[in-house]
This record gives C-alpha cells, structure tokens and sequence, in this order.
C-alpha cells in the first residue's frame, strides 16, 4: 500500500477507499490509468468504474497499456498523452 504505508488502520483503508465512497450524489466521473502503474494498482479504477456503474454515474474510464504513475497531461508519452483530448469530449459533452 504505497500510499497508506504497511500498516494503516481499518478506518482510514475504509476512508481512502474510493469505492466504497460512492452513492448516488457521485459526481459524474472521468478516469484514465495505466494498467502498469506500479504506484496506483489499475485494479482501484476498475472497482471505482464498477461501483459508478452500480449506481448508475455516468462515467468514462481509459486504460492506457503502459505508463508511470503521475505522467499528468502526458505530453511526451506516445499513448496516454490522449487523456487530455478524450477528457475534453467528454467533459463537452456534459456541457463544460
């Protein structure tokens, strides 16, 4: 746990945990990972995307192949520098 150090408590994993912090009021979600981020497993966006689908959040999810954690805009990675155009479409879309 790269973020919460080896042993963090119940209440903050429950508290950090995305997932599980999902209702109805979720704002609408867009999200892009890596799906070799050795920071950030890709497994936490999945089970985010999962739980918007749950309840029904419009989402967007992108899996870019390859990539370290924190590339932000990504301007000089060949695939994941995408995110920021896909990103504006979506975001147009909802009227932004």
């Amino acid at each position: 746990m790269n973020l919460l150090g080896k042993k963090p408590s119940d209440e903050i994993v429950l508290q950090l945990s995305n997932e599980l912090q999902v209702t109805p009021d979720t704002p609408p979600t867009f999200l892009w990972h890596t799906a070799d981020d050795a920071a950030v497993d890709i497994e936490n966006s999945l089970m985010f995307a999962a739980q918007l689908s749950r309840h029904k959040i419009p989402y967007e999810l992108h899996i870019f192949e390859s990539g370290e954690h924190g590339l932000g805009l990504a301007e000089h990675h060949p695939e994941a520098k995408a995110w920021t155009k896909l990103c504006e479409t979506w975001l147009r879309k909802r009227g932004f």
